[in-house]
């Protein structure tokens, strides 16, 4: 049986280097849309993204993280999922939620060839304050919300072999009981 989706999945790996060739912006919105399209709790949509495609700001945001934070150099394109966190209504499964919209653009961005990595932000720690209140103030986000997560996105400057089904450990799923 063919299974788009699992050789789609099979072949996206986190890519750290970038060719310098500029991606159409309209392969970015349709990147976006995907995104967009990710389940959220309760169906709140709490979920946003900033789309940073100035190099000197991407190489402001990666600085906002101690550690980490440079992988995200020579992307040509930098999503910020941030999430509504004010109301604690709409965000209680906040973390959750962006993770869930964050691995929706991992894999539509492979479906463009494009490579990818997610940088992780929340409870990490930047130059003088968290990475997240200081991403929140370079890109001036609005108070109540929380920057969960970056994802560098850019032309793959580096091949990585694809996963095979031989790397998946079938015996860590369990079927009626553990």
């Amino acid at each position: 049986m063919e299974n788009k989706l699992l050789k789609l999945i099979l072949k996206r790996r986190s890519v750290r280097r970038y060719k310098p060739s500029h991606i159409d912006d309209n392969i970015i919105e349709e990147i976006m849309k995907i995104a967009l399209t990710a389940p959220s709790s309760f169906g709140h949509s709490a979920v946003e993204f900033v789309v940073v495609r100035d190099h000197d700001t991407i190489k402001k945001i990666g600085a906002c993280k101690s550690l980490g934070g440079s992988q995200i150099n020579g992307a040509d394109a930098v999503i910020v999922t941030t999430v509504k966190t004010a109301d604690k209504r709409q965000s209680e499964f906040w973390i959750e939620d962006g993770a869930i919209a964050s691995a929706y653009l991992l894999l539509a961005a492979e479906q463009y060839n494009l490579g990818t990595c997610w940088v992780h932000i929340r409870n990490r720690m930047g130059q003088r304050k968290t990475s997240d209140e200081e991403i929140r103030s370079l890109l001036s986000v609005p108070k109540g919300y929380t920057v969960l997560n970056l994802v560098a996105l850019g032309e793959k400057a580096e091949q990585k072999q694809p996963y095979t089904e031989k790397n998946l450990n079938l015996s860590l799923v369990h079927y009626e009981t553990f």
